[in-house]
């Protein structure tokens, strides 16, 4: 079965990437700069057991899309970057996520680095390292 040369197999293909490149021309010409998505959802890890106990935990994961899809979704390649606790469902979430903002927004803005790789292509050595949050993939609860 031929495939569509227009589907977007790898973030690389989508829209989304093609405007960051096109508006911070330093995400094309520097592969290191990381391209990230954010995920979070809400489990109730005793009613997985059969106990009806209430509780719920929100694990919040970074997924880094410069590596292939295969790999980004495997164990050790995930960012576990907060758990927020229960017992209840989280009121208030943006209060446990904001130093978690305040980090993307510090490697938005850039983190001094070395690239100890033996050949880097002929990039330098010492650079500054961005990030971008590209993606959130969430179920947040209703606030009333």
């Amino acid at each position: 079965m031929a495939m569509d040369s227009s589907a977007m197999r790898m973030m690389v293909d989508s829209p989304a990437n093609r405007f960051v490149e096109g508006r911070w021309g330093e995400f094309k010409t520097d592969p290191r700069h990381v391209r990230l998505g954010l995920a979070a959802d809400g489990i109730s890890p005793f009613a997985l057991a059969g106990k009806a106990k209430p509780y719920s935990l929100w694990p919040v994961v970074l997924t880094n899309y410069n590596i292939p899809p295969w790999m980004a979704m495997k164990k050790g390649h995930l960012l576990l970057s907060m758990i927020i606790p229960g017992p209840k469902q989280a009121k208030k979430i943006d209060i446990y996520l904001q130093p978690l903002i305040d980090e993307l927004l510090q490697l938005w803005r850039g983190v001094d680095c070395y690239d100890g790789r033996r050949s880097t292509g002929g990039l330098a050595r010492a650079f500054n390292l961005k990030a971008i949050l590209m993606w959130t993939m969430h179920d947040l609860p209703g606030m009333p």
